[in-house]
């Protein structure tokens, strides 16, 4: 039986439908603050905590005549129950925590697998429950696609659908060994035995720098406004806009950077990922606050985290090994050297190659045994990021596997 995994894709709804959404979402949040109003209630009256049947018997009986499909409201009242049980998990370390409290005024709608329809012509057709219009939208999945659960949300002045998709894990068959040297400056320098390839971290860098830019400007003029007062909430409110825009565009530079290395690792026949592990780097960190800054911004985790996921989606492992001293060390006869700046020379040898591809030799040679490396290497290929990097080309968007079974 094939392995399967769950991958969601956002899929813009068309403006004309903006009022029924917001009309959704509102009805999302008035299920929402009722199952809240309730288990509170009893809980301060009564000391006890209802359980989810119960309160599920209670607001469906509530919002019977309400046109909506009965597994969407179970699915937004087990919204509320998840908050819920983070609150009993918290409370053990922390006896201040308090339950969810607070009162929505917009929840995300949900539809569950069997409230969703996929026409054979790509429509989407969403049941509203009864005898009311379901909600249709074009797209172009395919009719044989899986979708798990669909959410509405607000994002970035209008609304998408979160589609969970079902995808099948891939198998794939290579053979070949793929070493990953993670950056700063660089956030990705690859080896594979035959050439070096380096990803430009520049527009990643360019929004980090931007990003403590502008939140040290906005710390300065809340610093001269009394907290509370009018002019403080807006700009506290313009602080969290920019973080959150610029921490968008921080996820979107690494996905399509992550893809395009996967996609490249298809295109070579690779098996296997060998990670340089940088746990605790942060700890015994050196050099001047600018230096110290960049180390802790470094975003190798998600990174990581992200080539992970991608490379377990096509059947790629992923292995860590240590790399210390991967960058000082010698390729070519192991001695160690102190690189002077973004170039490194070998004192014994005369080897003369970039650092961070000395890296990534070194993390390659590590996990596959100390195999010989030529003096004379290829020149390193350098990938610069541009808005449509991503790994389309190698169809390794998990977007286009959905779409083509």
């Amino acid at each position: 039986m094939s392995e399967c995994h769950v991958r969601t894709y956002k899929l813009a709804v068309p403006s004309e439908l903006n009022a029924i959404c917001e009309r959704l979402n509102k009805e999302a949040a008035r299920i929402y603050n009722k199952t809240m109003s309730l288990i509170r209630k009893v809980k301060n009256k009564k000391g006890f905590w209802l359980s989810e049947g119960t309160v599920q018997k209670y607001i469906l009986r509530w919002y019977e005549g309400i046109d909506m499909h009965t597994h969407s409201k179970q699915a937004i009242m087990q919204r509320y129950f998840q908050a819920l049980r983070s609150y009993f998990a918290n409370i053990k370390s922390n006896p201040n925590a308090k339950p969810p409290y607070k009162r929505r005024r917009y929840v995300p709608f949900v539809w569950k697998s069997t409230a969703i329809k996929l026409l054979e012509d790509g429509t989407l057709r969403l049941s509203m429950g009864g005898k009311a219009e379901p909600l249709e939208i074009k797209t172009n999945l395919l009719p044989s696609t899986i979708i798990k659960q669909a959410t509405l949300v607000y994002d970035s002045c209008r609304y998408y659908l979160h589609l969970a998709i079902e995808v099948e894990k891939q198998e794939q068959a290579g053979s070949k060994v793929m070493a990953v040297d993670l950056g700063v400056l660089r956030p990705i320098t690859t080896f594979d035995g035959e050439q070096v390839v380096i990803y430009s971290g520049g527009a990643l860098n360019s929004v980090l720098r931007y990003r403590n830019k502008e939140y040290a400007k906005f710390q300065q003029m809340l610093s001269k406004c009394k907290e509370g007062s009018k002019r403080y909430k807006k700009l506290n409110r313009a602080k969290r806009n920019m973080l959150r825009k610029t921490s968008n565009q921080i996820k979107d530079i690494m996905h399509k950077i992550t893809s395009h290395f996967i996609g490249m690792c298809l295109k070579k026949n690779v098996g296997t990922i060998v990670l340089g592990e940088l746990t605790n780097i942060r700890e015994n960190v050196e050099g001047n606050d600018n230096a110290r800054q960049k180390i802790h911004q470094w975003q190798f985790r998600k990174l990581t985290q992200m080539i992970e996921h991608k490379a377990e989606l096509f059947g790629i492992s992923v292995i860590k090994i240590s790399e210390a001293y991967t960058s000082k060390t010698c390729p070519v006869c192991g001695t160690q050297n102190k690189p002077n700046g973004r170039n490194y020379r070998c004192q014994s040898c005369g080897f003369e190659y970039h650092r961070d591809g000395v890296g990534a030799i070194n993390i390659y040679k590590r996990y596959l045994g100390d195999i010989p490396v030529v003096e004379r290497l290829a020149s390193s290929v350098g990938v610069r990021y541009n808005p449509h990097l991503r790994g389309h080309e190698f169809n390794t968007s998990p977007w286009r596997v959905a779409m083509s079974y």
